[in-house]
C-alpha cells in the first residue's frame, strides 16, 4: 500500500482540474473555429438563383450604373442625348426577365466598337429589354497593351467606359478549361453559359452589326412563347412553332448562328439544363429580322421583297463579306462605329 500524503492528493487533484479546464477550453474553440468556417463557407457561396414563378427569375448581376456615387444621384441624365431613355425596371411589361448578349472571342477594335454600338442603340431608343450583357475572354483584362494592339486597348478602354453609361454587364470568362485549343465564339458560349441562370432566356446577335428597328427586335423574344426549361406539360417547351432546337457544337463549329437564343435552368440535383435555339425563318413575323444587308442577299425571286430587318449583321474582320458590300447600311454602320469610338483606327473598313 502506498500512503499518499496531504500534499501529493492537493497536487494530484489541481492537475485534474487543470486538465479538465483545458480540455474544456480546447471544445470550445474547435466549436468556436467550425462555426466560424460554416459562415466564412456561408458568406462565399454563391447566391442561389431566385425564382418568382415562371418567367421572372431574378438577376444577381451587379449593374455597372449602381456603382456610382450616390452624391451623384442629384445628376439628371435628361439632357442627355445619349442616356437611356427609360431607365425604370420594365421587366413587368415584356412578360419576363430576359437579356441581350454580345460576345467575342478575339478582340478586333473594329468588332468591340460594334458591341458598343449595339447597346448603345438598345440603351438609347427605348428597348423593353433591359440587361445588356457582352462575354469576352477573361484574360483580355491582364493582357498589356502591346500583347492587344493599340487599337484594340483603346477600344477596350473606351467599352468599359460605355458599361457604365449604357448599363453592359461584363462578363469576363475564364478560358483555361480550353487550353490547348483555340479560342473559339462557339466555347466562350459554352464556359460562360451558366452566367444567364438568372434569365428566362438570353438573345445572342452576331457582332458586327447594326440595329434598325428597337421594336421590331424585342418582338423576336417578346411576340411568340419562348421554349424556356422544358416540361411535357407544356408544348411550346419541346414543339414551339417559332423556335427551332439547334445545339450548340463546339467541337465542331467555331461560330455561332447570327440569332441565338439560350435558355439556363437549374433543374435540381445539381444539375443544369441548358437549351439553344434559332428562330424559325418561316414563320411571317421572323422572316428576314436578321439577316445580311440587302446587298448581300441573292435575289433568286425578282417578285420576294423585304421588309427593313430588325438588326443587320456583317462578315467579321477585315475580309468579312458584309463588311465589303458598298450598301448604305454598311456605310452607316462605318460612320456610326466611328462616333462609339473616336480616335480608334480600324485599318481599312
Amino acid at each position: 500500500m502506498v500512503l499518499l500524503t496531504s500534499s501529493t492528493v492537493s497536487t494530484i487533484v489541481s492537475m485534474g482540474v487543470v486538465c479538465i479546464f483545458s480540455l474544456m477550453l480546447f471544445l470550445a474553440g474547435y466549436v468556436l473555429q467550425q462555426q466560424s468556417v460554416k459562415n466564412i463557407q456561408h458568406a462565399l457561396r454563391p447566391p442561389p438563383a431566385s425564382y418568382h414563378g415562371a418567367g421572372s427569375k431574378g438577376s444577381t448581376f451587379q449593374n455597372p450604373a449602381q456603382k456610382r456615387d450616390l452624391s451623384d444621384s442629384h445628376l439628371s441624365f435628361g439632357d442627355d442625348p445619349d442616356a437611356p431613355r427609360d431607365s425604370h425596371d420594365r421587366r413587368s411589361t415584356s412578360g419576363g426577365n430576359y437579356a441581350y448578349l454580345q460576345l467575342l472571342s478575339n478582340p478586333d477594335p473594329s468588332d468591340i466598337c460594334s458591341v458598343i454600338l449595339f447597346f448603345k442603340q438598345v440603351a438609347t431608343q427605348g428597348s423593353s429589354i433591359q440587361d445588356r450583357l457582352f462575354m469576352y475572354p477573361e484574360a483580355w483584362d491582364r493582357m498589356s497593351e502591346k500583347q492587344l494592339g493599340k487599337s484594340a486597348s483603346k477600344a477596350l478602354s473606351i467599352l468599359r467606359a460605355a458599361s457604365i453609361k449604357y448599363g453592359i454587364w461584363l462578363l469576363p470568362i475564364d478560358m483555361k478549361a480550353a487550353k490547348g485549343y483555340s479560342t473559339t465564339d462557339t466555347k466562350l458560349l459554352r464556359l460562360g453559359q451558366v452566367q444567364f441562370m438568372q434569365y428566362d432566356s438570353v438573345l445572342y446577335l452576331q457582332s458586327p452589326g447594326m440595329i434598325l428597328d428597337t421594336e421590331k427586335l424585342d418582338n423576336i423574344l417578346l411576340s411568340q412563347p419562348l421554349p424556356l426549361v422544358y416540361d411535357k406539360n407544356r408544348p411550346d417547351s419541346y414543339d414551339n412553332p417559332a423556335w427551332k432546337p439547334m445545339t450548340l457544337r463546339p467541337d465542331r463549329d467555331a461560330d455561332l448562328p447570327p440569332v441565338y437564343l439560350i435558355t439556363v435552368n437549374n433543374v435540381g440535383g445539381g444539375n443544369v439544363q441548358a437549351r439553344t435555339h434559332v428562330p424559325n425563318s418561316d414563320l411571317p413575323e421572323f422572316e428576314a429580322l436578321v439577316r445580311k444587308p440587302q446587298a448581300t442577299i441573292a435575289q433568286d425571286d425578282d417578285d420576294k421583297t423585304f421588309e427593313d430587318p430588325a438588326y443587320v449583321y456583317l462578315g467579321k474582320g477585315k475580309s468579312g463579306s458584309g463588311k465589303d458590300d458598298d450598301s448604305s447600311l454598311v456605310q452607316t454602320w462605318q460612320i456610326k462605329k466611328h462616333e462609339v469610338c473616336p480616335g480608334v483606327d480600324f485599318g481599312d473598313d
